[in-house]
């Protein structure tokens, strides 16, 4: 579990997220948390991508046969630079997300995981409180630790 985790909160710019993961060669899960660090949200890359789509995804997706013929090719999207201070996190964001305990069995992370097509959970005590995040290879590890491949 990664407990250095780089977070946002709602009122974040894009372009400050985006300015937070300019060194990263992937963009993983964003933890969107209030002022007493309490997951509300979180920010995936298909969030992103979505910001560049002149439609909404969820209303195409139950829209019988469009989905087949709609072509999503993000260089052809017009984005005024302005987007990058008047969209927020809060309108990017995903109000429903799947976190996990931090005292719940590695097991049930997993099988949450997979369940939901995720790489990565947040991790929260009790209160909702954000502690870290857990990804696929620190289970991947976790089980190698469990059968002596590694201490």
């Amino acid at each position: 579990m990664w407990t250095d985790v780089i977070v946002c909160k709602k009122e974040t710019s894009l372009k400050e997220l985006l300015e937070k993961f300019k060194g990263f060669h992937t963009f993983p899960l964003v933890p969107v948390v209030d002022d007493e660090n309490k997951l509300v949200g979180v920010v995936r890359i298909e969030n992103l991508i979505d910001a560049f789509l002149p439609y909404d995804r969820e209303l195409i997706r139950y829209t019988p046969f469009i989905d087949e013929f709609w072509d999503e090719d993000i260089f052809e999207a017009k984005i005024a630079p302005e987007m990058g201070i008047l969209v927020l996190v809060e309108d990017i964001m995903d109000y429903r997300f799947d976190a996990i305990d931090a005292d719940e069995d590695i097991k049930k992370a997993y099988k949450l995981m997979r369940m939901n097509n995720r790489c990565h959970l947040p991790v929260v005590e009790k209160g909702g409180e954000l502690v870290g995040i857990v990804g696929i290879f620190d289970i991947i590890r976790e089980v190698f630790r469990m059968q002596g491949v590694i201490d």
